[in-house]
């Protein structure tokens, strides 16, 4: 079970049956899926249905009172989407922390991400929480249908608490 997080604007919780087309609506988006490795293009209500099933327990809908605007998991990598009409005003930033602290309150092992070549707001989200450039690595974007550069990070417990500060 997908332990409850709340922040001062947000909460993470379990994904529900009830948040498949809020999935389907975001990941419908173009302008998110294409940072996005995993997603399928397009996405259909059935895919989102699959996610919650074979997601449970993994991943964070991340609400802010009106029901799931994003998702983000730090299983097996700190991975995460948010609904474009929620893009610039820190709500990913603030749900990676409360996520990466719930992390490291439960383990010390580090936390590996990282973002598609250019895109600069993910990265920041990423540079802000402490994580550090490792390498490149080419992987496949199934929404783009091609290989993509990926700049892998890592993140320590001693760089998180750094960071904290």
């Amino acid at each position: 079970m997908t332990p409850r997080l709340t922040t001062a604007r947000l909460v993470l919780r379990g994904l529900e049956a009830r948040d498949a087309p809020a999935i389907q609506e975001g990941l419908s988006d173009w302008e998110v899926a294409r940072w996005l490795s995993a997603p399928p293009w397009p996405y259909g209500r059935e895919d989102a249905d699959w996610f919650i099933h074979e997601a449970e327990g993994q991943h964070y809908a991340i609400d802010a009172g009106e029901g799931l605007i994003g998702v983000i998991s730090v299983k097996p990598d700190l991975g995460y989407w948010l609904r474009r009409d929620h893009h610039g005003r820190g709500l990913m930033s603030e749900a990676a922390e409360a996520a990466v602290q719930a992390y490291f309150e439960t383990t010390q092992e580090p936390l590996v991400s990282g973002h598609f070549e250019g895109n600069a707001a993910s990265r920041r989200v990423l540079t802000k929480l402490g994580f550090r450039d490792t390498a490149p690595e080419v992987t496949f974007a199934r929404p783009l249908g091609q290989d993509v550069t990926v700049q892998r990070m890592r993140l320590t417990a001693d760089d998180w608490r750094a960071s904290r500060a």
